[in-house]
Parts: structure tokens; sequence; C-alpha cells
């Protein structure tokens, strides 16, 4: 064995010895002094640790006229030693508890190298960073505040974190992360301009819903009557579709929200699609139709013939032989292209969902052109799933309205909205595959329109979308949020990879029983500055960003709960839930029976 390490181990005990007889004789001191009234002398420095190991009461000279307490000193120094043991065992268990903490875990991320420093964060993700462009951004604002050009995103090293609207974010958290509680609903209320926002869920609705009325009108549009709103917003898909132009775009994006296309190998039958509902919307609003007819045209091709007649009367040139042409063709091409076409207007046969896309007499009306012009917005409730499955539907609406948005940003100064229109697309891969998404990512941010996706996993956007759309997509977003809990460790290596690297030191030391003392040697190394492991195992309230080409930042994520308008926010939250309750109540309890007249004959 290496002499050094028996030195330190006798070095070790000794100092144990001494350490547990010093206090060991204070003990007995201090028991003969409340018993007899004076102290006993000991005989060496070793006293009390023998007169507690063997009982023997020479290790120490009485006080004159009383007997050493031996038995007592024996007592005292024994509960002594438990009480010793039992404090290092709690103190050992802390010790350990603590080094496996989440606090522990954080500490030792927050001084590894490689991080982006609070010297960094303030240059270039600071509030006053971001409002250095404040002057192209929003020109209509004399005195802006960093959230009228910035999104929020969380805070580090004492500073809060800011990306630009100029930015695409991408927020990426599994299923009960903390997206809606610690990110969104900030995100939602702190938005000063035009608003979308989606979701299957009624989370974010409610906290924003009466904050947002705060600001400018608010519309929920929510055909499948999951928000519990009691006047949910109406919107009729045929509005605008005289125009050929907008016809075949709702056509389309009607078609690619309902997830047709996003393989290779259905992906001309969706174009096909397309281009047959886009017809029939055209027929439909030439005519003076209504989505009945739109749902009866589309749910097969002989039924379709009527939409022929309309096009060749009233409707764009050529656009009536082509639909016939379609519909006398080959019968397994047409039914392949009606396949697309049926599954759009399947939703169409629920009654509730019908009266949703038929804007009644006096209803509001919504315009796009309004929309932008103030701090409105549109809350988009649905799901991708089930019979009454609206996602294309939805994906119109989202699509029409980004679209007079970019047509209006061409046409202003600079080529930008002067209101910057906030795209806040939660769950959206669950609620339907929005084609122009990939494309905004890339370029909305240049011209006012700015977009914050939110996903499960980038897996989530692979199935909704390509896979090379879903890279487009991951690859567009500037900034990147990652929250733990992930189990994809393919993606997880490539964020791994994304964070860098960091140089650290390790110490070797070997020995050998032949000969005396022992080997040290010291070399520097590059290892991942977060492993997989350790990006999995972020707890909630923390965060990573990945924003352009700056280094990594670990964030702190606060609720919203801890914002400084809590309170209100929780008596709108109370205030709308109460709202929820009651339409929903109404909703299961059935209408009562109409009161008849009695039958005069069978009364006779």
């Amino acid at each position: 064995m290496d002499r050094g390490l028996v030195g330190r181990f006798v070095a070790v005990g000794v100092a144990a010895a001494i350490l547990l007889s010093v206090a060991l004789g204070f003990l007995a001191e201090a028991t003969t002094q409340l018993i007899c009234g004076a102290r006993p002398a000991p005989a060496h420095l070793f006293s009390g640790l023998w007169l507690a190991a063997t009982g023997n009461p020479a290790a120490y000279t009485a006080p004159a006229g009383c007997a050493l307490p031996v038995w007592q000193i024996r007592v005292v120094d024994l509960l002594a030693v438990l009480l010793i043991a039992a404090l290092a065992i709690l103190v050992w268990r802390l010790v350990r508890r603590q080094r496996h903490s989440d606090w522990s875990f954080i500490a030792d991320l927050r001084l590894r190298p490689g991080f982006a420093p609070a010297s960094e964060i303030r240059d270039h993700l600071s509030a006053k960073a971001v409002l250095r462009r404040a002057a192209v951004l929003r020109p209509d604002l004399e005195h802006p505040g960093p959230t009228d050009v910035g999104w929020r995103v969380g805070r580090a090293r004492g500073v809060d974190v800011y990306v630009s609207i100029e930015d695409s974010v991408a927020l990426e958290g599994p299923p009960r992360s903390g997206k809606g509680y610690r990110v969104l609903i900030s995100a939602i209320l702190d938005w000063t301009g035009p608003l979308i926002t989606t979701s299957t869920t009624n989370d974010n609705l409610t906290a924003t819903l009466r904050m947002r009325q705060r600001r400018g009108d608010v519309h929920v549009f929510d055909p499948q009557g999951l928000s519990g709103i009691a006047h949910p917003l109406r919107i009729s898909p045929i509005a605008g579709c005289e125009d050929p132009l907008v016809a075949m775009q709702r056509g389309t994006a009607i078609i690619t929200g309902t997830a047709l296309g996003a393989s290779q190998t259905n992906a001309e039958w969706a174009q096909a699609s397309g281009v047959v509902l886009g017809r029939l919307l055209h027929a439909a609003a030439v005519g003076g139709r209504s989505i009945a007819d739109i749902y009866d045209w589309g749910s097969g091709p002989a039924l379709a013939r009527a939409a022929v007649e309309v096009l060749r009367s009233d409707g764009a040139p050529g656009w009536g032989d082509s639909l016939e042409a379609t519909i006398s063709g080959d019968e397994k091409l047409a039914s392949s292209i009606w396949f697309g076409v049926q599954g759009a207007v399947a939703p169409l046969a629920v009654p509730q969902i019908r009266d949703a896309l038929m804007p009644r007499p006096g209803d509001p009306v919504f315009d796009p052109q309004e929309f932008l012009d103030a701090a409105n917005t549109l809350y988009l409730i649905g799901s991708a799933s089930g019979a009454s499955a609206m996602g294309g539907w939805l994906s119109a609406v989202l699509d029409d309205i980004v679209e007079v948005a970019r047509i209006r940003a061409l046409a202003s100064p600079g080529s930008r909205l002067p209101h910057p229109l906030g795209l806040i697309l939660d769950e959206i891969a669950n609620m339907f595959r929005w084609a122009n998404l990939p494309r905004i990512m890339a370029d909305g941010g240049g011209r006012g329109i700015c977009t914050f996706v939110v996903l499960q996993a980038l897996s989530q956007a692979e199935t909704a979308w390509s896979r090379a759309e879903a890279d487009t997509i991951w690859a567009a977003a500037t900034a990147k949020v990652i929250l733990g809990g992930a189990s994809h460790v393919d993606h997880l290596r490539d964020i791994e990879a994304l964070l860098g690297n960091r140089e650290t030191r390790r110490t070797n030391r070997s020995w050998t029983t032949r000969d005396a003392g022992h080997s040290t040697s010291e070399h520097t190394e590059r290892i991942p500055l977060m492993s997989v492991d350790e990006i999995r195992r972020l707890p909630p309230t923390t965060g990573l960003l990945a924003y352009r080409n700056r280094r990594g930042v670990l964030l702190d994520l606060a609720g919203w709960d801890e914002r400084p308008d809590a309170h209100a926010i929780r008596t709108t939250k109370r205030a709308t839930e109460q709202e929820q309750r009651q339409v929903f109540s109404n909703a299961r309890t059935p209408a009562p029976a109409p009161e008849t007249e009695p039958d005069e004959e069978a009364v006779e």
C-alpha cells in the first residue's frame, strides 16, 4: 500500500481521537461540576476518552468530598455520541440529497464555461438590445417598450431575456412540461399588436381572453365547441371566393390542412383535390349558394354537376368545363381526386360545425383588414382527430389573414407591417398542417409577421409536414427554446451538438506495489457543454435558448402567476371559467320539449 496513503489514515485517526477526547473530557468535567459543584482534574489529554471507554475513574482526580459520578458521565457520553452520530448521518443524507437535487444540477450548469455570460446577454438578448431596432420595427410608437419589439422568453444571470420580433421562435417541450404556464400565456398577454393564437385546449384562452379584451377586439373561432365561449365567431369560407385567386388559395389551404399531401405518395392527389374544392367554393360564391351546397357538391362527383352549371353561367372562364372534365373523366381518377374533397367537407355534416361557417344576419363580419389595424386577437380552437376535425377550415382562416398581412406589408414603407402580426401557434401540429408555415418561419419576420411555433417534439413536425419541411421549420427558427423531458435521443444529440463543447481538465493518478510513491498526469479534453441525459433532466423551471450564432443561454422560467399583473389574470380567469362552465352545462342539458295544444278529436 502507498505509504503516503497510510500516513493520511494515521493522521485522520489521531485527529479524530483528539477531537473526541476533548469533547468527552468537556462532558465529564461539566457533569461532575453539575453534581459535585467542582471540576475534576484530568490525568492526561485522553482522560475523557479513557473514562468513557473503560469506566475507570483513575483517569481523573475527583473533587474533595465527592466521588466521581462515573455512570452518569458515561450515560452523558453515550447520549452525546449517539446524537453526534445521528447528526452526522443526517448531514450526510442531506448533502447526498443536495448533490442529486435539481438545485445542485442547475448550479453546476451555471458554473460551466460555455454558456453565455451576463455581458453577452446584456449586449444581445436584453431589453436594451431589442430596443435598438425599435425605430425600424415599430415606427408608429414614440416610446416603445421591450415587449413591443421582442418576445420575452425567460431570465438568465439576473437579466430578462428577449428575442427580437424579427426572429422566428420554436418552443419545444413534451406534454406537461409547462410550455403554456411558463412561456405562452405571458407571450400572449405581452403582445401589443394583432395576434392569432391556436390551441387544442382552453388553458391559454381561459387565462388570457379577458386580458386581451383590454387591448382590442377578441374573436374565438371554435366550430367544434371546445372552448366553452358563449358567442364564438362565425366565418364563411365562401366569402371572398368570387375572386378566382382567393378561391384557389382557400381550396388548397383547406385540403392541405387535412394533412392530405404530407407524404409524397398523395401530394399529387392533394393538389388536384385543392383545385376541385377551389372551383366549388368559387361556384358557391358567384351563385349565391351556402355551405350546405359545398357539402353536397363535395360528397361525390355526380352531385357536383350542379356546380358545373353555376360556373359556366357566372364563374371564371373555363372553370365549368374543367370541373366537368374532371367529373366525366376516368372514374378511378375522379374517385381519387374526390377522396380528398370528401375528407375536407366531411365535418360539414355536423349541424354545429355548419352553423359556425354560416354567419347570421346581424353577426359581426370578420374583416382581416380591420383585424390588422389594432391589437386585436383571434383564437383558433380545434382538433385534427375525430369525424368532426376542422383542421382544414382552421388552416384556411389562418392562411387568409396571413396572405392579407403579407400583401399589406409589401404595400407599406419598408415592406413591413406597421402593426406586426403575432402568430403564437400552440399545438398546431395536432390541429392542421399549415403548408405556409415553413415559408413564414423563413421570411415572415422581415415582413412584420412574427411566428412563435410550439412543438412537443421535432418528430411531431415531421409527421404533420415532411421531413424536409420539418427541418426547414427548425432551421428557420433563429431562436430555439428547449424544455426538459424530451426522449428522442437522436434529436437530443443534435441539441447537444448545437450547444457546443467545453474544455475540462482531467487528473489521473497511478501507483504500483513495486515502487514507492505514485505518478500523476493531467490533460485537457473537450466534452459537450451538456450531454443528452442532462438536456433531458432539465427541471420545469429551467430551459435552454439557442439563439442565432450566440452561445447557449440557461433560462430561468417563471409561471404567469409570478407576473406583476397576476391578480388581474386570476380575476379574469375565474370569470372566463364561470362562463365556460355555464356554456358546457347548457350544452349537456337537453332543451325542453315544446308545449302542444291538445288534440280536439282525442278530447271528443
